[in-house]
């Protein structure tokens, strides 16, 4: 097999650029009434033949194919399909596919615009980093009087590093500069720029094949800062079509337990799962696990995190309320 090349390991990483997509702006067409208004009935409910699940070509699809590795849910086949673009994660989520895994912010300005879409777990949390090259900046406050690149304006990741800032008195005097997820690791690893607000496993390859790069921010703790709060920092989740899961009920929580399952073994065997990866997404190995000990792969349920979730999008709604689709989401949002 060969291996990838630092080309296309950069092209592998595109579709993170989709995943830092803060969803402003997304719609969908509202359910029929029929389609939202299942009801119980005594008849026994089969489970389905397969599930089709639609995930970006980054770490958080990699419990979904060790559930597929480990045919987790038995007679039902998991059939996935990967998304590389706003679009394409929208029509996964309106349309089709009972399963996206999805930033958390795209899911949540969906559902507002009308997609029969509920929260089912999250689990990416704090996936972020700056990485630097240059030897003057240390600290936060070195940022002061820089420039600061960040990968796509309006993401999770700008508008985590805003708070940032703003929590160490540096929104007036760092310059934030906008630049697209494929070309900012290229320009970084050029030298064209020297610090970089990017996810993983980005950070991770970007240390890789600089030896001067250094990551800068702890993201969890600055977010404990921020909120004064013990709750972590959630990124990504996966979403399950409502309608789906009051018909099958069942299936939904096997899903579920099986997620946490995968998982579990993402984080425990980070070689074989970065093997995974490489065999079923294109990225390199050793690259994604030496990232995957980075991430927290705490998979919980969505009334686990509502929590921790509904603290972020507080934080998001008050600044930027288009982030989230306008107000924060209903009880309704979050899988039972």
């Amino acid at each position: 097999m060969t291996r990838p090349t630092l080309n296309t390991t950069l092209l592998s990483f595109a579709a993170l650029g989709a995943v830092l997509l803060s969803g402003c702006g997304a719609s969908a067409s509202p359910a029929s009434p029929d389609a939202s208004s299942a009801t119980q009935t005594e008849v026994a409910v089969e489970a389905p033949a397969e599930v089709r699940v639609s995930g970006p070509a980054s770490p958080p699809s990699l419990p979904i194919l060790r559930m597929i590795e480990a045919d987790a849910l038995g007679d039902t086949d998991i059939v996935f399909d990967r998304w590389e673009s706003a679009d394409q994660l929208t029509a996964a989520a309106t349309g089709g596919h009972e399963f996206v895994a999805a930033p958390l912010t795209t899911g949540a300005a969906l559902a507002r615009g009308g997609a029969d879409l509920t929260l089912l777990n999250v689990s990416a949390w704090a996936v972020m980093g700056l990485v630097t090259s240059d030897p003057a900046i240390q600290s936060v406050a070195d940022l002061a009087g820089t420039q600061l690149h960040v990968a796509m304006r309006a993401s999770a990741v700008d508008y985590t590093m805003q708070l940032v800032l703003e929590q160490h008195g540096l929104s007036d005097s760092v310059e934030i500069v906008y630049v697209d997820p494929m070309n900012g690791p290229e320009q970084f690893l050029s030298g064209q720029i020297s610090s970089l607000v990017t996810v993983e496993p980005q950070v991770t390859m970007l240390q890789a094949r600089n030896p001067e790069a250094r990551s800068l921010i702890d993201f969890s703790a600055e977010w404990a800062d921020i909120t004064v709060s013990k709750l972590p920092l959630p990124t990504a989740g996966t979403f399950v079509n409502g309608s789906f899961a009051a018909e099958h009920a069942d299936t939904t929580a096997a899903f579920q337990e099986a997620y946490v399952e995968a998982a579990t073994w993402v984080s425990e065997h980070p070689e074989e799962a970065g093997a995974l990866a490489e065999r079923e997404l294109g990225l390199p190995a050793p690259i994604v696990a030496a990232a995957i000990p980075k991430i927290a792969w705490d998979a919980q349920a969505a009334t686990e995190a509502r929590p921790a979730v509904e603290q972020y999008f507080t934080q998001l709604v008050t600044r930027w309320p288009e982030s989230v689709g306008g107000t924060l989401p209903e009880a309704s949002f979050y899988t039972r």
